[in-house]
This record gives structure tokens, C-alpha cells and sequence, in this order.
């Protein structure tokens, strides 16, 4: 099998003019033509060879709307060996957005239309029998209509992204292109036309079963070995099964005694066991081979304790073991999706790992992931929840009802649940995004919507034994809203929302006041890092930072919560720093408190997954905790923390306390995991109210209440530690407080004086407190250029320092070379400093 990756080019075309530019005797060197990859984005290639601007900077994607309007001919010159008695050539396409023409010397030999459905073409007869070179071309046809996020679902009739056609955190953007490898295969009489790996446990016992399909294309007869090994590369089930000539399918079940458990992140080992497919002719010579991965573990959905009797089931349990659901969103890690980000996959996959994440959403308006993400899934124990290419929208929220929309839905599903079978980070499946009934906001069922009813069929059929929910969100209530919360609190089953930090003291009611069984969205929006900041948006607009700028309200305006950063900081951010500084503190303990509330009410919670991990595109406001170039924002490490196996945190008010008598704080601490009765031991958490210079003005081992009237000066620090039996810490946190009416106070601290010491290559950091009060809010972020190889994650940030203390932060470089490397170290209260 030969990946055709190298010597194709591009060019656009009007109306037909592609057929006219892949026939026979074409010139070489023709003018017009583009350097193109493949795999890759028509998008992307244009803006590699200058032909559009950068569409991730400032507001010139609007410039690049014009090119999914068009069609795209990819072409390249295809040599081929003499062919042997009953070969034949086959190019195999897995996968091209999202319809395409494929010619050979200007004859069509195929058309296709879905991106996720991989297609073969049979070449023989196009090819010289005796070997030669033939021009390939591949006509990626116009993008099709589609619906943007304010748009009607009813109206959808393709399985493609809507993303791209223009959403909150993403601008009009469509892809094209021939976006997944395209293979050459000179194939003989029997060949492997695909496999399909399924691994589960046996119902009674320690056994597990491996359950194996070739699909074959066959005219003379042969035979199937399959081979299970275990990590270590060690047989541990064999079996051969012959076929005859004209044979179309071989399945067999192999049972591996006692294989070792794939647990999820935190929980234990991934060992994964690896199924060889290997095909032989009459002759006894193999033909083809094939491999999957895969891990043997059980994932079920049990009823959550407490839950209303209409309830479905959402509490995790795998292996046996009921696990809370530490888990964020997560959405195509570019929005040219098809394009080559080096390192990038595995960098955004790495920091959900270390964040303590169990689960990882993929949002319906995105993609079915590839093969290289769920690889790293498997790898870092990542589970996930997989959605098809559904997603609500603002006008109509129900899919379409029609036959040929219902036929493709089950057909595209027929394609890709096999293909993903064998993945153990696969934990289940759902039909979309926000599918609703817009009248009511009632999320969508199986009875309610004929293509969620096919959808869940497919899965049944495909992937029997695998959890399933009929949407994101689901059960009787949609928003987790105040309102609705009082109204019926047994109604808030799976509910999404709200996205945006409510405010001083009506965020900590809201998030306090919550009752539902999971909450599989919510986020609190924020700035973007100063690295991406400065790159993305023209220096000459970055202020004013709110929507009255024409820039911002490209750049994220849904997110641009300037207004409430002004008011909950006094009117204070005057310029862009200020404003950067006060909006991620907004996001890091809105995003953190609403994270903690949900942890704290398990396990009638089973989970919480904010809303979002990363971005497609580089926003100057985003509700993403890491950011398009990967770099995390505060609000990261804030639920990083709230995530950890160990945690202590605390309930309160609000932030502002002006106007109230007493600040009143509730810890709640767990050891090992929230909910699930593991773990644990004698421990100890200590509460305590610290002025900035560390002397301590109340202190409890439970419920914190201290009179306003005295705590001195207007900032103060709740500090929780929670400790073992023998004074040993386990886990702290901290949370800034103000006795004003809102959180002014931090742009007029005294200075702090902090002492660095960096170890060789940057790889770790002491940062040791000198003089001066707590220094608030210090942070460490990779200070290379935006465009400089791979990142630099230190351990933690948003680091509030007492005097005399001094912490070490390690610091992870993927990727990156040890030259040119550099932290910048910032703070409310202490200068911008450069180590390198």
C-alpha cells in the first residue's frame, strides 16, 4: 500500500473549467498551479503559497469567504508497476470534504459525496497493463449549503461540520479539501477490504473476547489468522479461518484468559492488546495484514443516588467501579481541520491527561474524530463521549424528518461506528448537540426525532454494549437556570449552561443553588493569552476591547464580556493589560467555583464537563480554557486543581463582600475521588481568613464566619489546606476576597517583591516571596514568539504567594528546542519580568 502524500498541486476553477485541466498531455509547470498536501485544507494551502492573508489574524478571514465557493482540482502524476495475472490498481480515498470527482488522464472513475465515508476506485483499466504514468486528478466540488449557529437544523441535509459555517467561537470558515490519506494499492485476486475489532469482558468471570470481522474481496479462496498479543508482544489467542472463492466476510470470537483492565486516567494502567488481521492466498502467501488496538474494560451507565425515578442513567461506572466524571468539551483542535499542526493533537490530548480529565465530550458541531485522536485517548486513558455531526440552532433546533436525510444518517453511521469499534477510550455515543423542541427548550429523544431513533439503531446493532444518550442535554430541562432550578429542581437532569460568568455573588447563588445529575456544558468566558493577543489582533486595534470595536466583534464577540469586567472591577481596566489581567480572573474563579459546585454535590452529581477545552481559531475572547496556539489561560489550572485526586475548596457568597455584616465560608474536601467512597483515611482541613501579610483573622476546622468590621484593609485571602493523620499536606486553595463592593481593590496593591531562581533549560522555576504583601495572581507563560516550536506548561499558575513563602514550579518544554526559551512572570502587584 503506497500514502500518496507528495507531488500534488492545486487550482481553483470556475463552473467546469477542472475537466478541461486533468486530461491526457497536460503541460507540466502550467501557471496557476499550487503546491497542495495531502492529507490537507484547500484553505490552508492558499494561505501557505500567499494567495489569501493569514484568515487567523484580525478580521481577514472575511477575505477568504469566496474560496468554498468554487471547486478545487487537486492533481498529481500517478506511476504504476506492470501489473501481474489478476491484479488490479485501487485508490483508496478515507476521506475527502465533501464531494469530489476523481479522474484518471480526464476520464471520471468516481464521484463521491461525505467526508466521513471513505471510498474506493478501481484504476486497472485506466492504467497501462504494462506499467506507466497517468495523470490523477481529484475535483473537490463547492462546499454545500449549510447552516450557521444562528440558522434552522430542519434545513440540514449533509453530515458535515457546521462549525465552519460561522459559530460563537469560530468565524464563517467552511472546509474543503482532501482531508484524510489517499493510498495506492496494487491488489491480487484476494485481498483484506477492511476490518473490524471489537474487545469486551465476559459477563461471568475474569475472560475477555475479541471479536473480529475481515471484510474481503475475493475470487479464489484463502484463509484469515488472526493473533491477539498481549503489551508485552506475547500470543495470547490465535485462530485461522478459511474462505472460499467469491467469500465476502470472516468473523471469529477469540477469548484471551484473564486479560489485564484498561482503566481511565487516575484509575489504573492502559494496557492495550494488539489484533493482527492477516489474510493469505491458496498458496499460503499473506496478501494483506491489518492491526488494530484495543483494551478490555466494561463502561456502563448507572443510575445516579437520589435521582427522579424519569431519570436516565448518567453516573460512569467502569470495571466496576462508579467513577465521577472529571471531563471538559471539546471541539476540532483547528477549523481547517484537515491541515498538518505538528504536535499539536497529542500537546491539547497531554493537558487534559494532566488535568486530571476522565472524559472528554466531542461536541456535535465539530467532527467525528480521527484515528490519531483516539489513538491518544487510548494512550492517556482519556475517555470519550462521541457525538455525530448534529448541533442545534438558533432558529430550529430539530433535525429534519425527511427520507433521504434519514437513509444518509444511517448510512454515514453504518460507516463510522465499526470503524471506531475497537478504541477503549470509546465510553458512548449520542446523536448531537442541543437537539431541542424550540417551543418548550425540551431536549430531543429517541421518540421524538426519527434520525436520533436511526442513530441509536446503528449504535445497538454496530457497537452492542456501548453506553448511549440520546443528546447533550437530555431529560426533562434544558438550562441550568436559577429560575428554572427553583421551578422544578428534579427537572435538571443533563443541563447545559450558562456560558458567561454571572456576576459577583450571583455566580456563587446560581452554581450553589444547582441540582442536576450532570452538567455536560457550562463555561465562563475570558480574554486571550498576551502572546496570542498580540499576534492575532492589529496592534493599531486592540483598543477599545469591547464590541464597539469592529475587531473584537469579529474576534469572539459573543464572549467580549468587557461591560461586566468593568463593573465587577470598578470601572477600573484602562487598558488592554488591565483588562487581560481582571477578565481571566473573572474566567479562572467563575470557571473553578462552578466546577467545585458540581463536585461537591456528588454523587447525585456525576459529572461536570465545562465548556470548552481548546478553540478551532484564535479569539481575543473565547470561554476556551487553553487557547488556538495551546496555550492555557488561567482558567485551566483553576479546574486542573479543582480536578485533582485530592481536593479541598469551599462554598461562600460571593467575592465582594461590601454592604454585608460577615463573610461566611463552607469547606468540603475529599481524598482520592468525590462521591465514589474510595480512597481516604484521617484528615484534617483547616480554614482560615489571612490578611495579604499572612496573619490569620479567623480560623475553623469547619463552617469560617469572621465580622467584616474586622478584617483590615480591603483585599483578604480565604486559605484552605487539608491534611493526613500525620500533618502531612494533601491539598490547598486559595481564593481572593474583597470587603468592597467589587474587586477594585487588586489594581491598587503595594508592590511585591518576588526572588526568581530558574534551573538550567527553564525546567523549573522558584519563585520565593521577599517583601511586601501576598503577591496575587502570579503566572508563568511561555514568552517565545507566537510562532516558535512547541510550548512550555508549567505545572501550575495563578499562584497567590504569602510573605516568607517561596514555591517551585516545574515546567514541561513539548517540543520545543532548548534555545530561545523563555517564561514571562506577571502578577496583580508585581513588574513583567523576563527569565531566559
Amino acid at each position: 500500500m503506497q500514502l500518496l502524500t507528495d507531488g500534488w498541486e492545486l487550482r481553483g476553477c470556475l463552473g467546469d473549467t477542472w475537466r478541461w485541466l486533468c486530461g491526457p498531455g497536460r503541460p507540466g509547470g502550467e501557471p496557476g498551479w499550487l503546491p497542495a498536501r495531502v492529507p490537507g485544507s484547500v484553505l490552508d494551502d492558499l494561505r501557505e503559497a500567499g494567495v489569501v492573508p493569514d484568515p487567523y489574524r484580525g478580521t481577514d478571514s472575511l477575505l477568504s469567504e469566496w474560496v468554498p465557493q468554487r471547486t478545487w482540482l487537486y492533481r498529481r502524476t500517478l506511476t504504476v508497476p506492470p501489473l501481474g495475472p489478476g491484479q488490479r490498481v485501487l485508490l483508496h480515498c478515507d476521506g475527502i470534504d465533501h464531494e469530489a470527482t476523481v479522474l484518471v488522464d480526464g476520464a471520471e472513475v468516481a464521484h463521491h459525496v461525505g467526508m466521513y465515508t471513505p471510498f474506493t476506485c478501481d484504476l486497472t483499466d485506466r492504467v497501462p497493463s504494462g506499467g506507466g504514468s497517468v495523470l490523477l486528478a481529484v475535483a473537490v466540488h463547492a462546499a454545500p449549503p449549510g447552516e450557521p449557529q444562528v440558522g434552522r437544523t430542519d434545513r440540514v441535509r449533509t453530515h458535515k461540520s457546521r462549525m465552519g459555517y460561522g459559530w460563537d467561537f469560530c468565524p464563517r470558515m467552511v472546509h474543503q479539501g482532501v482531508w484524510k490519506p489517499v493510498r495506492l494499492e496494487i491488489a491480487g485476486p484476494v485481498r483484506l477490504a477492511g476490518t473490524t475489532v471489537g474487545a469486551g469482558l465476559a459477563d461471568n468471570g475474569p475472560d475477555g473476547t475479541v471479536d473480529v470481522t475481515a471484510r474481503l474481496d475475493a475470487t479464489t479462496p484463502g484463509s484469515v489468522r488472526i493473533t491477539v498479543r498481549d503489551p508485552e508482544g506475547r500470543d495470547v489467542a490465535r485462530t485461522e479461518v478459511g474462505h472460499a472463492a467469491g467469500a465476502q466476510e470472516v468473523s471469529a470470537r477469540l477469548t484471551v484468559r484473564a486479560p489485564r483492565l484498561w482503566w481511565p486516567n487516575g484509575h489504573g494502567d492502559r494496557p492495550l492488546y494488539t489484533v493482527t488481521v492477516s489474510l493469505r492466498d491458496a498458496a499460503g502467501q499473506t496478501v494483506g495484514r491489518a492491526e488494530r488496538r484495543c483494551g478490555f474494560r466494561r463502561v456502563v451507565l448507572r443510575p445516579n443516588p437520589g435521582a427522579p425515578a424519569d431519570a436516565l442513567p448518567y453516573t460512569l461506572e467502569v470495571n466496576g467501579r462508579r467513577l465521577y466524571t472529571k471531563g471538559w468539551n471539546w471541539v476540532p483542535h483547528d477549523v481547517l481541520y484537515g491541515a498538518a499542526r505538528p504536535g499539536r493533537l497529542d500537546h491539547l490530548l497531554t493537558l487534559a491527561a494532566d488535568a486530571h480529565v476522565t472524559l472528554l465530550r466531542v461536541w456535535g458541531g465539530g467532527l467525528i474524530e480521527s484515528e490519531r485522536f483516539y489513538d491518544a485517548c487510548d494512550r492517556l486513558g482519556l475517555l470519550v463521549w462521541q457525538e455525530f455531526s448534529l448541533s442545534s440552532s438558533g432558529i430550529d433546533s430539530v433535525p429534519a424528518e425527511h427520507p433521504d436525510y434519514l437513509a444518509l444518517m444511517e448510512e454515514e453511521a453504518r460507516h463510522i461506528v465499526p470503524a471506531l469499534r475497537h478504541h477503549p477510550a470509546l465510553a458512548l455515543w449520542g446523536p448531537g448537540n442541543e437537539l431541542h423542541d424550540t417551543a418548550t427548550a425540551r431536549p430531543l429523544s429517541e421518540s421524538d426525532a426519527p434520525v436520533i431513533a436511526r442513530l441509536a439503531g446503528v449504535v445497538a446493532e454496530l457497537d452492542p454494549g456501548r453506553a448511549w444518550l440520546p443528546g447533550s442535554p437530555s431529560g426533562r430541562a434544558f438550562l441550568n437556570r436559577l429560575d428554572l432550578i427553583r421551578a422544578d429542581p428534579e427537572a435538571q437532569h443533563d443541563v447545559h449552561g450558562p456560558w458567561e460568568h454571572q456576576g459577583l455573588g450571583a455566580h456563587q447563588e446560581l452554581y450553589d443553588a444547582g441540582t442536576c445529575l450532570l452538567h455536560s456544558e457550562f463555561g465562563v468566558e475570558g480574554m486571550a493569552n498576551r502572546r496570542t493577543w498580540q499576534h492575532v489582533v492589529p496592534e493599531d486595534r486592540q483598543w477599545p476591547t469591547g464590541r464597539d470595536n469592529p475587531v473584537m466583534e469579529h474576534l469572539g464577540a459573543w464572549w467580549n464580556n468587557t461591560p461586566l469586567v468593568r463593573a465587577a472591577f470598578g470601572g477600573r481596566p484602562v487598558d488592554v493589560d488591565g483588562m487581560r489581567r481582571a477578565s481571566q480572573q473573572l474566567q479562572y474563579d467563575g470557571l473553578r467555583y462552578a466546577v467545585e459546585a458540581n463536585l461537591r454535590r456528588a454523587p447525585r452529581s456525576s459529572g461536570a464537563l465545562p465548556w470548552q477545552f481548546n478553540e478551532p481559531f484564535p479569539n481575543a475572547w473565547c470561554t476556551a480554557a487553553v487557547d488556538h496556539r495551546g496555550d492555557p489561560k488561567p482558567a485551566y489550572y483553576g479546574v486542573r486543581r479543582a480536578y485533582r485526586p485530592d481536593h479541598v475548596c469551599a462554598s461562600f457568597a460571593t467575592q465582594a463582600w461590601g454592604g454585608r455584616r460577615l463573610f461566611t465560608a463552607t469547606p468540603r474536601a475529599w481524598r482520592t475521588h468525590p462521591g465514589t467512597g474510595s480512597g481516604g483515611g484521617a484528615s484534617t482541613v483547616l480554614v482560615r481568613a489571612l490578611t495579604l501579610e499572612g496573619e490569620a483573622i479567623g480560623e475553623s476546622n469547619g463552617e469560617l464566619s469572621v465580622p467584616l468590621s474586622e478584617i483590615p484593609g480591603p483585599l483578604f485571602l480565604l486559605d484552605l489546606t487539608l491534611r493526613d493523620d500525620e500533618g502531612g499536606l494533601l491539598a490547598a486553595n486559595r481564593y481572593i476576597h474583597s470587603t468592597t463592593d467589587d474587586l477594585a481593590p487588586l489594581f491598587d496593591l503595594a508592590p511585591a517583591r518576588i526572588e526568581t531562581e530558574a534551573e538550567t533549560g527553564l525546567a523549573a522555576v522558584r519563585l520565593t516571596h521577599r517583601g511586601g504583601p501576598a503577591a496575587l495572581g502570579l503566572s508563568l507563560t511561555d514568552a517565545r514568539p507566537y510562532a516558535a516550536a512547541g510550548w512550555a506548561v508549567p505545572d501550575d499558575s495563578m499562584i497567590d504567594l504569602l510573605p516568607g513563602e517561596t514555591v517551585r514550579l516545574p515546567v514541561t518544554w513539548r517540543d520545543a528546542p532548548l534555545e530561545g526559551r523563555a517564561l514571562l512572570l506577571e502578577g496583580w502587584n508585581t513588574d513583567a519580568r523576563l527569565l531566559d
